[in-house]
């Protein structure tokens, strides 16, 4: 037992010797050393920080799910029941108690029709419908007539004592209404565009607008 310890003793001797005497080696020794033992505390390391970051991703994902559902419901909920209201007002379905096909729009219904008649015919066609002519009460609750190009008929006439514009129910043209512009001869208005009438012949041709008024 003695001699084995003596031999162990003298073989740790030899090698410190040599690496006193091998300093290069030494070195080398060292390092290698160093690098097995740092290369196990990396791969611990990463070992026990894999599961955090894959949690970490996983949250991510869902809430970036989650955002996008919550946009989809809002969109459908807000956005497609105004979208819905602007086509039906335009398209001129049906509105409450407008007739079937006519345009409503702020409580009025209005239809265009594209027959040509004189402006005594077509007075007698709006009222077969239980409507008038057209009426212009106000440039901004009918704020869409702005954007007709084309020539109608409308429920206005000249009266022959005075010279003056009279609507269908008995008013009298007010200037905040529309613009007339006289024409020779001209006893009947067609509305034109942009708030404004034209004088015009009677007898003459034209496609007209009828008009219910909701009260």
């Amino acid at each position: 037992m003695m001699g084995l310890i003596r031999d162990r003793r003298s073989h740790h001797g030899q090698v410190g010797a040599f690496h006193k005497h091998n300093p290069e080696l030494a070195k080398h020794d060292t390092c290698t050393r160093w690098q097995k033992r740092r290369s196990t505390l990396l791969t611990s390391k990463g070992r026990g920080n894999s599961f955090p970051f894959f949690l970490g991703w996983l949250i991510a994902v869902a809430m970036v799910i989650r955002f996008i559902i919550m946009v989809t419901v809002l969109s459908a909920i807000f956005v497609n029941p105004f979208n819905q209201e602007v086509s039906i007002s335009l398209e001129g379905s049906y509105c409450g108690p407008c007739p079937k096909n006519w345009m409503c729009y702020r409580n009025n219904c209005y239809q265009f029709f594209n027959e040509n008649k004189n402006w005594y015919q077509s007075q007698a066609s709006c009222m077969s419908q239980n409507a008038s002519l057209l009426k212009i009460y106000s440039r901004v609750d009918q704020d869409f007539f702005k954007l007709v190009k084309s020539y109608h008929w409308i429920g206005l006439a000249k009266i022959p004592t005075n010279g003056s514009w009279q609507w269908e129910d008995g008013s009298i043209l007010s200037p905040n209404q529309l613009t007339m512009i006289e024409m020779q001869n001209g006893t009947c208005a067609v509305y034109g565009s942009s708030f404004k009438a034209y004088a015009e012949n009677c007898s003459a041709s034209n496609t007209y607008i009828c008009m219910q008024r909701i009260l």
